[in-house]
């Protein structure tokens, strides 16, 4: 049996990005041991211009995995994730963070991350 354990996020800056999903998901950025800053440091990059950053489930069953990418978004995912929402607040959040909230529907919104990436929030449970 086939078992996911990744799903891909093109991006422009998968740096600043990974923080708006990192609250958005309640997952934590995977942290970067030595070994990976010595490796980015022989490509001439740091933790913040990496061009590829993970979020991790808090099980560490799934990562929701960031790459940039030179090409700008231009038409509506074929794919998007579902977060339930902990709250109004996280909502509010989300919305600090450069959500868009493209339209509201009975128990659901559809929004846009900051790099216009659509996603579906749901009410809280």
């Amino acid at each position: 049996m086939s078992q996911l354990v990744e799903i891909v996020l093109d991006c422009r800056h998968a740096s600043s990005l990974a923080r708006f999903w990192e609250v958005a998901l309640g997952w934590r950025i995977r942290p970067y041991d030595e070994a990976e800053v010595a490796r980015l440091a022989s490509l001439g990059l740091t933790p913040e211009t990496d061009p590829t950053v993970a979020i991790d489930s808090p099980d560490g069953s799934l990562v929701f995995f960031l790459q940039e990418v030179p090409e700008p978004k231009t038409v509506k995912n074929r794919m998007h994730v579902d977060v339930r929402l902990r709250d109004e607040a996280h909502l509010e959040q989300l919305l600090r963070l450069g959500a868009t909230v493209l339209s509201e529907h009975d128990g659901w919104r559809l929004l846009a991350d900051p790099e216009g990436n659509e996603f579906c929030a749901r009410q809280p449970a």
